[in-house]
């Protein structure tokens, strides 16, 4: 094969070999072979240079950093690529929810990194495919989370300190991430034309390393607007808590800094406890903005934009049907029928009975 020698391993069999070989030639006469030892790389060695060939933003290296210590090298790391088989991935992938315990999405997320590995390692002519062929095993099923209530929201604005009052309502009525609202600074309000922008997200990671960076993509950049009801809370949050200048900070920690997340988690915490809702996550009030959005009738589209999504999947779970929108929809029906006065129908005396002896007849 290409005027070498290249050997195709041990086999128990005369017959088992001329197989592998008679496999390797169509393999080759397709364009598919890939000569074995090119494969035997172990996985741990391929995975630390897929990391430091990539351009992560630090939270997603940080992320896959810990997916790949955690779980991927500890039970495939000294394997060689080309041993990699489905079955082994489908044991792999088994074996981290019924035996280690993994959740099913930390599991997925594991499932998603090594098959993203291997579709690089088979771009390199590393591997002839890709193992990762568990059908489901990258798909992540998140129970749905709770929608509290416009007076729950108004209720958590009153129970929190009132430096955090307005960071609740933006989260909860205009849909702001966490790391976009941390990263908001006061040139990005316009109270002029009741908009605000979004251009960057202030991270932290687990050593409490903090970073500004852009959106993950094009769409989380936008402007936004603020239901005037917002405004004078938003200004009065200004002149009392953000930092000065138009770089200042918006939300602050008491000290006058930039919120630092375990500030924040301890107050939300607290405030959680107070309305008896302990499980509810500070992530759950961009649900509300999103469910009242769609509620609103807006489009997939403007449901999208006001998200900072790039694709349709979130924006479509927010237009299912809540009840108040059905109610809201009956009404409009009732005015409409109110609108078709309902046909008059006169009887002659005698026309039944006509009628029926018409038909005896």
């Amino acid at each position: 094969m290409s005027g070498r020698l290249v050997g195709l391993g041990t086999f128990a069999t005369k017959g088992a070999a001329d197989k592998a070989l008679a496999l390797a030639l169509a393999d080759q006469t397709r364009g598919g072979w890939v000569d074995p030892a090119r494969g035997r790389v172990t996985l741990a060695d391929y995975s630390s240079s897929w990391l430091d060939d990539r351009r992560l933003r630090p939270r997603t290296q940080e992320l896959y950093e810990g997916l790949v210590r955690l779980h991927i090298v500890p039970a495939l790391g000294e394997l060689e690529l080309g041993r990699l088989t489905p079955s082994i991935i489908r044991r792999w992938h088994s074996r981290m929810i019924d035996v280690e315990g993994v959740g099913v999405s930390t599991a997925a997320k594991a499932y998603r990194l090594l098959h993203a590995i291997l579709a690089t390692a088979t771009v390199d002519e590393l591997l002839a495919r890709n193992p990762c062929v568990v059908k489901g095993a990258g798909t992540e099923h998140a129970p749905e989370r709770p929608v509290i209530s416009v007076s729950d929201v108004w209720a958590f604005a009153d129970i929190v300190a009132p430096r955090y009052r307005t960071l609740v309502l933006m989260a909860a009525f205009l849909g702001l991430r966490r790391g976009e609202l941390f990263g908001l600074t006061r040139s990005r309000i316009d109270l002029l034309h009741n908009t605000v922008t979004v251009v960057d997200q202030r991270q932290q990671l687990k050593d409490g390393t903090v970073f500004t960076g852009e959106p993950k993509t094009d769409a989380g950049r936008r402007t936004i607007s603020i239901p005037v009801q917002l405004i004078p809370e938003i200004e009065t949050h200004l002149a009392q808590f953000a930092q000065p200048g138009p770089d200042g900070v918006v939300f602050c920690g008491e000290r006058g800094g930039p919120l630092r997340n375990h500030v924040w988690q301890a107050k939300w915490a607290k405030a959680r406890a107070q309305m008896g809702m302990p499980e509810l996550h500070f992530h759950d009030l961009r649900h509300v903005a999103n469910t009242l959005t769609a509620a609103s009738g807006a489009s997939t589209k403007e449901l999208m934009h006001r998200m900072g999504h790039a694709s349709p999947e979130a924006a479509l779970r927010y237009q299912h049907a809540t009840r108040d929108r059905d109610a809201a929809i009956a009404a409009v029906l009732g005015t409409m029928i109110d609108r078709q006065p309902a046909p008059v129908v006169e009887l002659r005396p005698g026309a039944q009975g006509a009628g029926e002896g018409s038909r005896d007849r």
